[in-house]
């Protein structure tokens, strides 16, 4: 004790020049921090007032818009206005308010935080003055058929539905304004960043990233739709189709089988008639005189020596399959002269009509969403004969039938149409509806929405899978298929590994049977084939087949016949090397993209992708779930419902 006392009492020797100015810095540090504490102190306390006031004016805006899209939803156009024109008052008061902090913006970590709030507001602002003028719109649209809550299509006039599709058709250029403010506010959420935001700021952003992207996506598509929809309606005049039924219980490249084509004719959005008839019934006749050779694979595995319309739907690009389709027609003496384009649908599609209408009864048998495509397979493959029906008018049901859901859905109350939207644009992004159209300018559209089944291009990486049931009755429904795509990189080339498992659950019986198959893969042009797994020469044959890839609508294809057993499963696996320019442009730019395309007409395929490019990701979309793990592998297992896009940025 005596030797500390003594120790504390004696002076204190000078501290060597290291260590003071060791002293000096943390004072001063401390000083500092002291010091700025008690200016944010101050700040806060001068402050409060605005930060509480503009917290509460942009909460007061949300909740203004969270009850506009409740309005919009129940077409109260009027009230949804009045409350988007309060949000937007709401927001410029926030904004207002926080001009006050604006000059903090120098300091790093407060002023990142009232910069982002700032964007944030003014994406308000602009996100509501976009929908303001969407919603002023719609009223607009809709105002002639605001005199009853019951009215339907069929229900208005010519004229009505003249002066409807005419404000559709008109709409263009205010949907145009709409997405351009929309745009702004896409430029000011860009503008937030990704990392060092405080929880609850960081909580408003990241769903603003996506809504108001998903927002500017729906303005776009209202602006095709615009010019699309009035024109397939017949405004502003009548327009002549050539339907096809592509019967995707039996797959074929651009959806299924051609069983039942139709003319159908609508003006004004009004169907002036709807005729309907078994494909064979234009084949046959034309025996005689048309003699035209089919592709290789309908004659090795279909034993089929002539060319005809029912299947005329060999290209996997519609547009092409389209106007073939419209060829044959022709050749082989079709009735109708004038043709403005070709709409394809899948019985999937009517599946979900029928969601809509409920039941729907026909000469006696009755149709919903559950049972229709085994009803309506039974009933043209096997009931007629028991009814006593030619076998040449076995498929008029098809048409009675598409008629009728199309009396129904006409007769649908206004209430119900966003429904019908939903629907249409759900079945025709998977897919189950394809349309072509001869006008250029509509055509145009109509494959910038992707609605038109076209091969699509592509500067980076790709793939697409068609099947092509020869000979297979009506078992595709019974064939699960799962695709497996990898790519990795070896030195400075890129290696794909594509694989479809094919698993054949169906039985011998009158419509499924052994699963037989021409598949064609689509890849970047110029792609090299390592290895080839699992194809076959027929059925039964376990020999090894060379293939030979080949070149189609500007990429590489690799083909293969596959057949799998009831109850057993099969695979198809190739490797290939990307070209080499794309490989480069891929490794050099850090950017990789791929586009997978759908087949039209097939059911979601589980799909699964690794990437491994040998570097760390630094952000990932296209598709909401992914892993990345150690090895900065990307990893996504998901459904091919429609055409998905997977882009990574390294």
């Amino acid at each position: 004790m005596q030797n500390k006392t003594n120790n504390f009492l004696q002076p204190k020797q000078a501290a060597s020049p290291k260590s003071k100015k060791i002293k000096f810095n943390y004072r001063t540090v401390l000083i500092i921090v002291i010091v700025i504490i008690f200016i944010l102190g101050v700040l806060t306390l001068f402050y409060y007032k605005p930060v509480k006031t503009a917290y509460a004016k942009g909460l007061s805006g949300r909740n203004h818009f969270i009850t506009a899209e409740d309005k919009l939803i129940a077409q109260d156009f009027g009230a949804a206005e009045d409350s988007l024109k309060a949000a937007i008052l709401d927001f410029q008061s926030a904004q207002n308010e926080f001009k006050k902090l604006k000059w903090l913006g120098f300091l790093p970590w407060l002023g990142t935080q009232i910069k982002t709030i700032d964007n944030i507001l003014l994406a308000g602002i602009s996100t509501g003055q976009s929908v303001s003028k969407i919603t002023s719109l719609a009223a607009k649209i809709i105002e002639p058929l605001a005199k009853n809550d019951n009215i339907s299509l069929n229900s208005l006039s010519e004229e009505e539905t003249k002066g409807l599709l005419k404000n559709i058709y008109e709409a263009k250029p205010d949907l145009e304004s709409a997405k351009s403010t929309i745009d702004q506010a896409v430029v000011y959420v860009n503008k937030t960043p990704n990392k060092g935001l405080v929880k609850k700021i960081k909580e408003m952003v990241e769903p603003l990233k996506k809504q108001i992207p998903q927002l500017q996506g729906v303005i776009d598509q209202a602006i095709s739709a615009s010019q699309i929809i009035p024109s397939i309606a017949g405004y502003p005049e009548q327009k002549t189709y050539l339907f096809l039924l592509q019967n995707n219980t039996e797959m074929r490249p651009t959806g299924g089988f051609i069983g039942t084509y139709g003319i159908l004719k609508v003006k004004y959005g009004d169907i002036v008639s709807f005729n309907t008839d078994n494909s064979y019934n234009l084949d046959k006749p034309a025996e005689a005189w048309l003699n035209i050779e089919p592709p290789y694979p309908l004659t090795r595995y279909n034993k089929v020596y002539k060319w005809f319309f029912r299947d005329s739907n060999w290209s996997p690009d519609f547009p092409t399959s389209a106007q073939k389709a419209e060829w044959f027609y022709h050749q082989e003496r079709g009735s109708e002269t004038n043709i403005d384009g070709i709409i394809a649908v899948t019985p999937t599609f009517i599946q979900s009509l029928l969601t809509l209408t409920g039941p729907v009864q026909v000469n006696g048998l009755t149709f919903n969403s559950d049972n229709l495509v085994e009803a309506l397979q039974f009933q043209v493959e096997q009931g007629f004969l028991r009814q006593g029906i030619d076998e040449a008018d076995r498929k008029e049901i098809i048409g009675v039938l598409s008629k009728k859901i199309l009396e129904d859905i006409l007769d649908l109350p206004k209430d119900k149409w966003p429904n019908l939207w939903q629907i249409f644009t759900k079945d025709i992004s998977e897919k189950q509806i394809l349309i072509y159209l001869k006008d250029n300018y509509i055509q145009n559209y109509i494959i910038k929405e992707n609605w038109g089944g076209q091969i699509q291009n592509t500067e980076y990486d790709y793939f697409s899978i068609f099947d092509a049931n020869l000979a297979s009755l009506k078992t595709d429904p019974a064939v699960k298929r799962t695709i497996e795509y990898s790519l990795h990189q070896d030195r400075g080339n890129l290696i794909a590994d594509l694989t479809i498992h094919y698993n054949n659950e169906g039985n011998i019986t009158w419509k499924t049977t052994r699963y037989r198959t021409y598949t064609r893969i689509y890849v970047p042009q110029g792609s090299t084939l390592l290895k080839a797994e699992g194809p076959m020469v027929d059925c039964n044959i376990d020999e090894a087949v060379e293939i030979t890839p080949q070149e189609d609508l500007a990429k590489t294809v690799f083909d293969a016949f596959l057949c799998v057993e009831p109850k057993e499963e099969r695979t198809l696996h190739f490797k290939y090397v990307l070209p080499s320019k794309l490989a480069d442009k891929i490794i050099n730019n850090n950017h990789y993209s791929l586009l997978v395309q759908k087949q039209p007409g097939t059911a979601d395929f589980p799909l699964t992708l690794n990437i491994n490019l040998k570097k760390k990701p630094e952000s990932v979309s296209g598709f909401d779930n992914y892993e990345i793990n150690t090895d900065n592998n990307v990893l996504i297992q998901s459904t091919l419902s429609k055409d998905r896009e997977l882009i990574i940025d390294y």
